[in-house]
């Protein structure tokens, strides 16, 4: 019985944890509304795999077939995200967002920095929410620490061609 209630226990104190990440961004609504549509990829990696070499605390992405309708709500909400805050690196083609990275500021505790990375392709929008102990300037070799996450499977390196 007590093996129940601390699962559950541990459970909802997840639940909560990953409802509290982005409730301040307005970004958060795009994870909502187009996350569990039909052609949408929605991950959220776990903070086991997280804590494998990367500083990286929290990380949620969405890949969704691109269309006028959505393309336009995720700007709009992008915009008011990054309003103040810093753009890291952005592309523009014909005025219009390519790709995007944006630090959007420290989460409610005031120690980890918050970052929305943005891909417009013309058949697919990716969107990447991610929570860090690192500043901005360090982004891109945390993010390649990610990715080194994924090459190794049971302790053995894979090769990727």
């Amino acid at each position: 019985m007590k093996y129940k209630v601390l699962m559950l226990y541990c459970l909802l104190q997840i639940v909560s944890m990953s409802a509290l990440a982005q409730d301040h961004l307005n970004i958060k609504s795009i994870f909502d509304k187009y996350g569990k549509q039909e052609g949408s990829v929605l991950v959220q990696l776990s903070s086991d795999i997280l804590s494998q070499g990367s500083n990286i605390t929290f990380y949620k992405s969405l890949i969704m077939n691109n269309d006028v309708a959505k393309e336009r709500d995720v700007l709009n909400l992008l915009k008011l995200d990054i309003d103040k805050n810093v753009i890291v690196s952005e592309v523009k083609k014909n005025g219009k967002v390519e790709s995007g990275t944006y630090y959007v500021g420290k989460d409610k505790s005031g120690k980890t920095g918050e970052y929305i990375l943005y891909k417009n392709k013309p058949d697919k929008i990716t969107i990447v929410y991610l929570k860090g102990n690192f500043p901005p300037a360090r982004l891109d070799s945390e993010l390649k620490k990610l990715k080194d996450l994924f090459i190794y499977v049971n302790d053995k390196r894979l090769k990727i061609q």
